[in-house]
């Protein structure tokens, strides 16, 4: 798909993408695989929105002290621009306030996979319907192979144990946030804007909408040791950490590669959940994780054009 960055984006070597793009999204993805797994350790009197919302603040008043661009866009953004940076913060807000609920009705494995699963297809469709952009061949040739993965593996999870249909709809709506968020953020990275800034911002944002949430579901859950530790490394890790390498990336590989790269979450979000928490996956869930595998060495593939795929 082409939500794309090429006007700020100069003609590539031929691994550049690869290197700077492809590469530091990869390991943001697996650091984000491992989100499911450590809400599952949060406080059982901790709901699952009071650990997003303490994350997002967190995340977002560490970025807004870190960085002055954030804080001068904040205050001199107008038009569409403050329009689609309201539009960033609230998704962000909705990944964790949806997944962690998500995972407590699905379990680790299933509920990265459908959110994973479907941020390709929804980026594709943010891309096609609103952006009007044509879909990239690499895209329409991955993204299929992706999300018939993330199928089998529902089909086979279905299978040992059956699904929650509130937890998939609720795995679904991270999905939208995450290929929402990175849409806009291609989208203003492109007008010339610093990653780390729209990133900023838009965590900036969301830290504040995360202040009433956590006021109407309560904090009395997170006030332990372990409370503490889950909520700093959703905060400071999985969100300061990974999306100051994620804005970069962007600057190197469009949105829709980043998101269908992204699918390795769903990978080790499944792995985690099966040898760490002991979670069971049947033969099609497997497979499933295969396909995943698949489309994500085709997706990696260094480009033969020095220039970016069009």
């Amino acid at each position: 798909m082409a939500v794309e960055v090429e006007a700020s984006r100069p003609a590539l070597l031929p691994n550049t993408e690869f290197m700077r793009g492809i590469l530091p999204v990869l390991v943001c993805s697996v650091l984000w695989g491992t989100v499911g797994l450590v809400s599952v350790y949060a406080p059982a009197a901790a709901s699952p929105e009071s650990v997003g919302a303490g994350g997002m603040i967190v995340a977002g008043t560490l970025m807004l002290a870190v960085r002055p661009g954030a804080r001068a866009l904040l205050r001199r953004a107008r038009g569409l621009d403050r329009l689609l940076l309201l539009i960033g913060s609230f998704g962000l807000l909705a990944y964790p306030l949806a997944f962690f609920p998500a995972v407590r009705h699905l379990g680790v494995a299933l509920a990265t996979a459908i959110t994973l699963g479907s941020a390709p297809l929804f980026t594709g469709l943010i891309s096609r319907f609103v952006e009007r952009r044509r879909l990239t061949r690499r895209w329409l040739q991955c993204a299929p192979i992706a999300v018939a993965g993330t199928v089998l593996m529902i089909v086979g999870d279905a299978g040992v144990r059956g699904v929650s249909m509130p937890g998939v709809v609720l795995a679904l709506i991270p999905g939208l946030a995450y290929a929402t968020v990175s849409s806009v953020a291609a989208r203003l990275i492109g007008q010339g804007k610093a990653s780390k800034d729209v990133y900023g911002t838009m965590f900036g944002a969301s830290a504040l909408w995360s202040i009433p949430v956590l006021a109407l579901v309560g904090a009395h859950g997170l006030v332990s040791v372990r409370g503490i530790a889950v909520v700093l490394f959703f905060g400071c890790v999985t969100n300061y950490l990974c999306y100051t390498m994620f804005g970069s990336a962007l600057r190197y590989t469009s949105a829709a590669t980043a998101t269908t790269v992204t699918l390795a979450e769903g990978a080790v979000g499944t792995l985690l959940g099966v040898f760490a928490h002991g979670e069971r996956l049947g033969a099609a869930a497997w497979a499933g994780l295969g396909l995943l595998g698949v489309a994500l060495v085709l997706l990696s593939l260094p480009k033969r054009s020095p220039y970016t795929e069009r």
